[in-house]
């Protein structure tokens, strides 16, 4: 293919065989209704744009994020912070990843949790900014917070971790030995969410806390968690001094974890790495729960939901109710005080007709 020399103006007449090998990403609007018959008419190289606020919207009601997630099996989607964010700070980008959305931006200028699981994410596939998604997040039907989903392979796992200690963690100004203490956090795609195990406090005040001690195998620094997507979740590790001031942290992906004794290097805030400081932990993966009893247990959860929802419906009934009753009751008050005022408006006559009998005794007569 050749471009052509022929120009009109300021404008070049390009080579149509050549313009055919370049792909773009159109920006295009979302269709309306969003439903897969809708989305089944799409061009592959078309792409919507989602607003946080969109997508909180769409993940309310199981259709409508059922959609969304056979939308991101078809198409690329975006999704942005919403314009409300005066301060910048970033929403949790795992419910998106969640649901297969493949560009979520996020306000780099912070250094919040949200950007801290940014960075873990993307420390895959060598740091090269591209994550493949899992094959069981490809098919049509998947769906992350319904029992069939745990039917995929997603592996699902029990992870185990027991704390040991930490080395050359860097002092805050003004220590006084209040100790220090670390938390552990999953982020989960699932039903499960966020789930966080904290620590004993170690008050030894130096650069190399140890919270285990042999022979005592249940101090309170032993974490399980159970992990139904290892491809999407993270664990968060924090260190935090006895005030609460965060010392050191680091994202890793569970399906990047491994067995046995590890070190886990700590970044600052904004994911840097800190010299020479880590956690040393003991890591166990076990194959979780059989999937019948999983499905059985998310189940449960729904009945749980559906319960808690129709408690809800019930209690707005009832409020509705108590309002159109207490409307009705108003309205009845403001009837009997009309005719309240009625008779004393026909009593302040008759005493001003007494009053004029009085003060004239020829009406006597």
């Amino acid at each position: 293919a050749v471009v052509s020399t022929q120009s009109t103006g300021n404008r070049k007449d390009l080579s149509k065989e050549l313009s055919d090998l370049v792909v773009y990403c159109q920006a295009t609007k979302i269709p309306k209704p969003f439903i897969p018959h809708k989305i089944d008419k799409m061009e592959p190289y078309q792409m919507c744009s989602f607003t946080e606020l969109t997508i909180d919207k769409l993940a309310k009601t199981v259709t409508d994020y059922q959609n969304l997630c056979y939308f991101n099996t078809h198409q690329i989607a975006r999704m942005y912070p919403s314009w409300k964010r005066m301060d910048s700070f970033n929403f949790n980008p795992i419910m998106p990843w969640g649901f297969g959305i493949q560009m979520v931006a996020l306000n780099f200028q912070m250094s919040d949790p949200p950007m801290q699981l940014n960075h873990g994410m993307f420390s895959r596939n060598q740091k090269t900014g591209y994550v493949l998604k899992p094959a069981f997040q490809r098919k049509a039907d998947y769906a992350p917070y319904q029992a069939k989903s745990f039917t995929y392979d997603s592996n699902p796992l029990k992870v185990t971790i027991r704390l040991w200690s930490a080395r050359l963690i860097s002092l805050p100004k003004g220590w006084n030995k209040s100790g220090c203490y670390v938390t552990v956090t999953k982020h989960g795609v699932g039903r499960n969410g966020v789930e966080t195990r904290k620590s004993t406090v170690d008050r030894s005040g130096g650069i190399c806390p140890k919270w285990y001690k042999e022979g005592d195998q249940d101090d309170g620094n032993v974490f399980q968690f159970r992990v139904d997507f290892p491809q999407l979740e993270m664990l968060q590790f924090a260190l935090y001094s006895g005030s609460g001031e965060v010392l050191g942290q680091r994202c890793v992906p569970v399906d990047y974890m491994r067995q046995g004794y590890r070190s886990v290097i700590l970044h600052n805030a904004f994911s840097e790495e800190l010299e020479l400081a880590c956690l040393l932990v003991r890591v166990r993966l076990e194959p979780a729960t059989d999937l019948t009893e999983m499905c059985t247990l998310s189940d449960r959860n729904v009945q749980v939901d559906n319960q808690l929802q129709k408690k809800a419906s019930d209690l707005a009934n009832e409020i509705h109710c108590s309002v159109k009753y207490r409307q009705s009751a108003d309205a009845e008050l403001q009837g009997q005080q009309e005719t309240l005022e009625g008779y004393l408006a026909q009593l302040y006559n008759l005493r001003g007709q007494f009053v004029n009998m009085f003060e004239n005794p020829m009406m006597f007569n």
